[in-house]
């Protein structure tokens, strides 16, 4: 081999290795070409927020947005959304928020794989004029739409006012009794009722939120143990002093749930006055021993039980719209009587019921405004609490008597208020009286023939005198 043709070998060797060290060097430049590619397009995305030109990738996916309903004119608007990466890769989307069609805000949004994250617009709403308006948040193929009114808001409804009670059983002297805890969302009082319904004492005004061992002084002293009931009181008037019973119940009425009032029960019990025993002294006894003889029991056959009954008289009355008069109730199984309106709602419902009772007062959940015909119906405690859940169990508890499947109801019709009649003045014609003569009379005289006496003789009785019968005061039931 001559020079030339070994030079030429060795200037391939060095060229292939030449290319070898380029080639390695030329693949690390290419892979910081392709990070500062990717961080530029990146920031290019995030920058001009263009939708991904690969359309084999899932569009993002908007869930669950939030904003308000209304706004003042002016006033920031905070919408938002959760977005969702459906993808296996990770990626940036470009995420609107859309006012009326027109795009508002454009940004994009970095997820990773299968990752959600909440995204939040803050819209300024100067300039919009009143009005109601669709807005959303929108990705390349999903999006969440909402309306929002511009302009004066109404004023929110007021919460309705909330109340619980604890009445726990305990002994008393009488004179008064203890409620373990009341919560008066509004304030107002609690009324402590019989087992009638009469209110027999009540607390004086208490302040909105949590009392503990409220005292409530009764207003005659119970004699006897007695099961009493809690019963929470608003104080409608704001005037800080129980107007239910002078207002007939047109004011400062019940806490009330699902229409019924929010109470407690508790027995009551009266302590007995301490008395002294005297010491005795037990004369020692012998026990003669006893042979006990075997008794055998004799099996017993329970009776079926029967049927509950019930009856209810309800009649036509004059009201004045805050209260109704069930005549007479007769509750086999003890429960209460409930008064309905015309479209069947409950309107009024009676305290429990022991068995029987008359004049049953019960007050209604809104006044009469209008004279109507109401429903009286008889309903059990199925469920021997002393409290109607009927309403509150969706029927479960605390149904109706009833006779061959149907209610017992009576009918009434309730008249509010009598209008005033003017009577028609009455002029009464004078009256002449004609004079009248008087015929003089002469008596006869007469004689008077003397008559003799015969003495008597009362023979002794044996009879006993009745005394004079005792007149017994008339019950004219309790108004509840």
């Amino acid at each position: 081999m001559n020079t030339r043709t070994r030079i030429a070998g060795v200037l391939v060797v060095v060229a292939l290795v030449a290319a070898a060290a380029t080639g390695t060097g030329m693949a690390a430049v290419d892979t910081r070409q392709a990070q500062v590619q990717q961080q530029t397009q990146t920031q290019m995305q995030a920058e001009y927020c263009t939708y991904p030109s690969n359309t084999t990738y899932g569009s993002f996916e908007v869930s669950n947005l939030s904003a308000p309903s209304g706004v003042e004119a002016g006033e920031p608007v905070t919408v938002s959304a959760d977005i969702t990466n459906p993808n296996d890769v990770p990626m940036i989307q470009c995420v609107e928020f859309r006012l009326e069609g027109d795009v508002v805000e454009r940004t994009g949004w970095a997820l990773n794989p299968n990752e959600t994250e909440t995204i939040t617009f803050d819209v300024n709403t100067t300039g919009l004029e009143d009005g109601t308006y669709i807005h959303g948040i929108e990705t390349r193929d999903f999006g969440e739409l909402a309306t929002l009114t511009v302009g004066e808001q109404p004023e929110p409804e007021p919460e309705e006012p909330t109340a619980s009670l604890q009445f726990d059983d305990q002994e008393s002297d009488g004179s008064s009794v203890t409620v373990a805890s009341a919560n008066l969302s509004d304030g107002g009082y609690i009324a402590i009722l019989d087992e009638n319904g009469s209110v027999v004492g009540a607390t004086d005004y208490l302040e909105p939120g949590e009392q503990e061992n409220v005292s409530v002084p009764l207003l005659e002293s119970l004699n006897e143990s007695a099961t009493l009931t809690a019963q929470a009181h608003l104080d409608t008037n704001d005037n800080q002093t129980l107007d239910f019973l002078t207002s007939n119940g047109t004011e400062d009425g019940p806490y009330t749930v699902n229409g019924t009032p929010v109470t407690d029960d508790a027995d009551v019990t009266v302590g007995e006055e301490p008395t002294t025993e005297e010491p005795t002294t037990e004369e020692p006894t012998t026990e003669e021993p006893t042979t006990e003889e075997p008794t055998t029991e004799e099996p017993t056959t329970e009776e079926p039980t029967e049927e509950p009954t019930a009856t209810v008289k309800f009649e036509d009355q004059n009201s004045n719209g805050a209260t109704v008069t069930v005549a007479s109730a007769t509750l086999s199984e003890g429960g209460f009587v409930v008064i309905h309106n015309e479209s069947g709602d409950v309107v009024g419902i009676s305290n429990y019921i022991e068995e029987s009772d008359s004049n049953i007062r019960i007050f209604l959940t809104e006044s009469l405004s209008e004279s109507a015909t109401l429903t009286a119906m008889a309903h059990l405690d199925t469920n021997n609490n002393q409290q109607l859940d009927f309403l509150s169990s969706d029927g479960a508890e605390d149904g109706p008597y009833t006779m061959d499947g149907s209610p017992i109801t009576d009918d009434a019709e309730i008249t509010v208020g009598d209008e005033p009649t003017t009577e028609e003045p009455t002029t009464e014609e004078p009256t002449t009286e004609e004079p009248t003569t008087e015929e003089p009379t002469t008596e006869e005289p007469t004689t008077e023939e003397p008559t003799t006496e015969e003495p008597t003789t009362e023979e002794p009785t044996n009879e006993t005198e009745t005394p004079p019968p005792t007149e017994t005061p008339i019950d004219n039931g309790t108004e509840n």
